[in-house]
């Protein structure tokens, strides 16, 4: 089998579907159909990327004309757009609950964007509820940062809430469990407790009369007992089969850290399953979409509703999503990250937070497109950059001004003088810069090649010879490369998931604006970060 028909084939197709072929994919297609050239594995790389340079230097319509010859099995694409809400009766109210300990990322959004979507479908609201009721997390910079985000990727907030401003209202419903019997204190210590569910036995104050430890509750708010010393539990079977709903802990002492809110008002905190189950019901939120992660979470908060009479909302399970390659989604990973001095902040280029997608130059519209297609799907799924990229490049690429751009730079002397006029853009009218050509240019050092033949777009043929370019004509050879005149080039660096870009702009960048998104030719699209004359600085989002 011919390893380069194969991948001139499915370069075609990922290029087709993509805007432009990419080697990975395409190798990834290759030995997917003929597994057996695996062992012919320096030939096959060789063959994409000869195959994958070809496609890329064609248009839509000779692409589209190429793909006849070829017969392929067209995947069926699973139905856009989201499905019904189950159980909608009356108005819909759904809720995006983070914790404030961090700036949210591409997992926290996917429910977030997907609250809002349906929210937007059925003429509901949307509730930002931050759930703050552990100090030891929340901290006052991402409660705004949090807001911010949400509302720049075009999600519209309709309430807030402060689980931190609801201590009196948990206090009452938790005091109404234990005066019930229905939780009850327990001095064990955490090590005892851990090996009494191992073994499903209760701690011994599960006995003693509510009396008893309606007492307890009273000498906490008086003080007397401190951190660690003792918890409310929810009385539940201690020996059920489920180990994870073995009497859960729902408040305990907090008196050692203050609250970034409150600071030391309250020292008696409920636990995370507690707040949320009672939110849920008294914030009348009719829907709740749920990690599968969360379901034994679920299932505490519903026996605390039972217990209380409350009412529960409809629950949407969905699969993780996770990312590959590169920083993890957790929050856990990125705060070490920074703390190690491996990132430069939550607004790093190279994690998948929302802060840095957006400075990149992903377009909130690409996100609300990606994330409603893949909506909430119950089987994990692996973030599909190439398909964030697809859809962000058909934003981006009518709008999105060119501008020359040439890594590590190499000056090559030409002869004569040339007058170019430059479109800012190939199809859209968006204007030209002009420059006067005497002297030399800078082209990027992947480009200079001995005795190579190029076209340096605009300008004319030439070939490379001893640090000079000598004048060809101009009959439009191939490779065509961009260049940057020797007038004043704008020193710039590009920072990109992998590392950064270091070269030189062409004098007319200077007329960029911060947060401009322009396409740097032959490298890709690039959103402005600075612009001080002198030097730009652009962060890097994809090809």
């Amino acid at each position: 089998m011919d390893p380069y028909e194969l991948a001139y084939k499915w370069a075609l197709r990922n290029a087709w579907e993509h805007g432009e072929a990419r080697e990975g994919p395409v190798m990834g297609k290759v030995l997917a159909e003929a597994p057996e050239l695996r062992e012919r594995i320096e030939e096959v790389r060789r063959a994409v990327r000869e195959a994958v340079d070809r496609v890329n230097r064609m248009g839509r319509e000779e692409i589209e004309e190429e793909m006849k010859k070829y017969q392929y099995e067209l995947e069926r694409r699973e139905r856009k757009g989201l499905p019904e809400l189950p159980g909608v009766s009356g108005r819909v109210r759904m809720r995006f609950a983070p914790e404030p300990g961090g700036y949210i990322h591409l997992g926290n959004l996917r429910a977030a964007m997907v609250n809002h979507l349906y929210v937007e479908k059925y003429g509901g609201e949307f509730i930002l509820r931050y759930e703050d009721t552990n100090p030891e997390k929340a901290k006052l910079p991402y409660y705004e940062a949090i807001k911010e985000d949400l509302e720049a990727v075009g999600i519209k907030i309709h309430e807030i809430y402060y689980q931190s401003d609801r201590f009196d209202i948990y206090y009452e419903y938790g005091r109404r469990l234990v005066e019930e019997g229905k939780a009850y204190f327990t001095f064990c210590s955490p090590e005892d407790l851990r090996e009494r569910r191992k073994r499903g036995e209760a701690c011994p104050e599960r006995e003693k009369d509510p009396e008893w430890h309606m007492e307890v509750w009273d000498k906490i708010f008086e003080g007397e007992y401190s951190e660690g010393e003792v918890v409310l539990l929810l009385k539940t079977d201690p020996a059920h089969p489920n180990p994870a709903l073995r009497e859960p802990a729902i408040f305990r002492i907090i008196d050692s850290i203050p609250h970034p809110r409150t600071g030391y008002k309250y020292r008696f905190y409920p636990l995370f399953n507690f707040s949320n189950a009672l939110d849920d019901s008294l914030m009348n939120i009719t829907h709740v979409i749920r990690g599968k992660d969360h379901e034994n979470n679920g299932k505490i908060q519903g026996i605390i509703r039972e217990y209380l009479g409350l009412r529960g909302p409809v629950v949407i399970t969905h699969g993780r999503i996770r990312v590959e390659g590169g920083y993890p989604l957790g929050k856990r990973y990125i705060r070490e990250g920074i703390r190690k001095g491996e990132l430069e902040g939550w607004e790093d280029v190279k994690v998948p937070t929302v802060r840095s997608l957006l400075i990149r130059g992903i377009l909130p519209e690409t996100l609300r497109e990606y994330f409603a297609e893949i909506g909430m799907k119950a089987a994990d799924i692996v973030v599909d950059w190439d398909k964030i990229y697809a859809i962000n490049r058909k934003h981006l690429d009518p709008r999105a001004r060119r501008i020359f751009f040439v890594e590590d730079p190499v000056r090559i002397e030409i002869d004569g003088e040339r007058e170019v006029e430059i479109p800012w853009h190939p199809e859209k009218d968006m204007g030209y810069r002009v420059y006067r050509v005497k002297g030399a240019v800078w082209i990027s050092g992947r480009d200079y090649g001995e005795g190579k033949t190029v076209r340096l777009k605009y300008l004319g043929d030439f070939v490379l010879r001893d640090g000079k370019g000598e004048y060809l004509g101009d009959e439009k050879i191939d490779p065509k490369i961009q260049w940057v005149p020797d007038l004043k080039p704008i020193y710039t660096v590009v920072k990109t998931p992998e590392g950064e870009l270091r070269g030189y702009s062409e004098l007319w960048a200077q007329t960029l604006q911060e947060g401009e998104i322009v396409q740097l030719e032959r490298v890709g699209f690039a959103r402005v970060v600075k612009n001080q004359g002198d030097f730009l600085l652009l962060a890097y989002a994809h090809p």
